[in-house]
């Protein structure tokens, strides 16, 4: 078993998504499978379920998971003292939504910056429920409820519906709001005045309101248009499980109004260790901003 392998682990345990994992570790995909395959060779144990393209840690990975982080952080703690540096290698990003660019940016970052460990962490829910504090960047979407944070908007993603295969407009090219009449649709609402952007665009447009359902989850949302519950408002940077599902089909939308902008925050410079600061600013010249 080598260090390497350990490394690879965490990073594709965190994401639960091979393809995910290859750009943010900067290597071949099909390397860090072979990888992943050969450590649970060696263990002799099987440490994620395959569903798809979606990686689900089992009850042994979970396990193993605890462990490998345990041990990486012990042998950095061993290093930074050989070293006589306290430099910490950690950094700790919550996502409340998915985004195929941040992972390019890890990507990028990661392959000159090898020492660094990301713990990549989806977030979901109110941000009032869970401790932001402890995460040196979040990346979220426009939305009243995080007026609070101070974050710079990075770019902005067109929101698509997505429907059963079998309703009726998955037949048309693209879909406008006045279309949507009789369709019972599924929006995110985080509490009971907090929703999504989707659902106050929509009602912008006086759309009749019908009894629609609500989750707190992307996942759950496209769980629940697979087994045609309902249709839903995806946005760009969360539709990779939605275009792999076999009972869901992607339209665009007529309305150009239905765009999102993506915010990314870090902590105050003054609370950034250097790993922090060093990311802080690849990011920011990343994207421009």
């Amino acid at each position: 078993m080598e260090l390497h392998q350990i490394r690879y682990f965490i990073i594709t345990a965190q994401l639960q998504n091979m393809s995910q994992a290859s750009r943010a570790l900067g290597i071949a995909q099909p390397t860090l499978s072979k990888s992943i395959s050969g450590l649970e060779k060696e263990l002799g144990a099987q440490l994620f379920d395959r569903s798809g393209k979606k990686l689900i840690l089992n009850e042994r990975g979970k396990k193993f998971l605890e462990g490998a982080i345990s041990t990486i952080d012990e042998l950095d703690s061993a290093v930074e003292a050989a070293q006589d540096r306290s430099i910490d290698f950690t950094l700790n990003l919550g996502l409340f939504c998915t985004s195929e660019k941040l992972m390019k940016c890890m990507g990028d970052f990661s392959r000159h910056n090898l020492e660094i460990i990301f713990n990549v962490s989806q977030l979901s829910g109110s941000p009032d429920h869970i401790d932001t504090d402890k995460y040196d960047m979040l990346l979220y979407p426009y939305n009243t409820q995080f007026r609070k944070y101070k974050g710079q908007s990075v770019y902005s993603e067109a929101y698509s519906l997505a429907v059963h295969r079998d309703n009726p407009l998955s037949y048309k090219k693209s879909v406008s709001i006045s279309e949507l009449s009789e369709t019972r649709l599924v929006f995110l609402r985080y509490d009971k005045k907090s929703y999504d952007l989707p659902y106050q665009l929509y009602h912008n447009y006086a759309a009749p309101r019908r009894n629609h359902m609500y989750t707190n989850s992307y996942d759950l949302q496209r769980q629940m248009i697979s087994a045609g519950c309902c249709a839903g408002f995806v946005p760009e940077g969360c539709a990779g499980t939605y275009h792999t599902d076999g009972n869901i089909v992607i339209l665009p939308l007529d309305e150009e109004e239905f765009m999102n902008n993506i915010y990314i925050g870090f902590k105050r410079e003054k609370h950034l260790n250097i790993s922090g600061k060093k990311f802080a600013a690849f990011v920011c010249d990343y994207f421009g901003v």
